[in-house]
């Protein structure tokens, strides 16, 4: 199954990487892990799929910065009281952590897909907002692809010295050690929520 899905991704690479770009402009997530697992498996190539996610990442960024600044109190109104509350309180994590909440926001869980947001209806400035996100979807890129990179080229060399078997134990240990690190970032986000109450 997995050379089927290498080999579509090859003959459709154009698609494969509008559909990165897209995905990282609704959304910051571990996508890149999945893309430097490709690169190194040879299915994409390494500066296209690099630079759909960095402009997908920093597009998403200007849009919800913008949104934020021209709508965001109007849309936090009209969203019902819990949504409303929880974008309040990213606001004061934003307003407690500043640059830091910006490096960092893309990680944790429930914040990432709006982690801008916050930042557009404060007073920080578009100028002094664009660098910070360019140094965090660097970051994040960086970061996640490069542990794509690392797996999908020790799953090579396991590939090519015919011990495909250890791939399922693999896969199990992989999806262990994610199970792991959300909750650790959900008890850290929990952590921050009960230090802004």
């Amino acid at each position: 199954m997995f050379e089927t899905i290498n080999l579509w991704i090859q003959d459709h690479q154009d698609l494969v990487y509008i559909l990165i770009f897209t995905y990282c402009v609704s959304k910051s997530s571990i996508l890149p892990v999945f893309a430097g697992m490709l690169v190194a498996a040879e299915s994409l190539m390494i500066v296209p799929a690099v630079t759909s996610m960095i402009a997908g990442g920093l597009v998403g960024d200007v849009l919800r910065f913008g949104l934020a600044r021209k709508y965001g109190d109007a849309i936090v109104r009209k969203l019902p009281k819990s949504l409303s509350d929880w974008m309040g309180k990213t606001l004061r994590l934003f307003e407690h952590y500043g640059v830091a909440y910006i490096l960092l926001c893309r990680y944790p869980h429930g914040v990432r897909s709006f982690g801008v947001f916050p930042v557009g209806m404060s007073s920080m400035s578009f100028i002094r907002f664009l660098p910070l996100s360019i140094a965090s979807v660097l970051l994040w890129v960086g970061l996640y692809y490069g542990l794509g990179h690392s797996l999908g080229a020790g799953m090579s060399e396991l590939v090519e010295q015919n011990l495909a078997m250890l791939s399922p134990i693999l896969l199990i240990v992989f999806l262990v050690l994610g199970w792991f690190a959300m909750r650790r970032i959900d008890r850290l986000e929990q952590q921050a929520e009960r230090a802004i109450k």
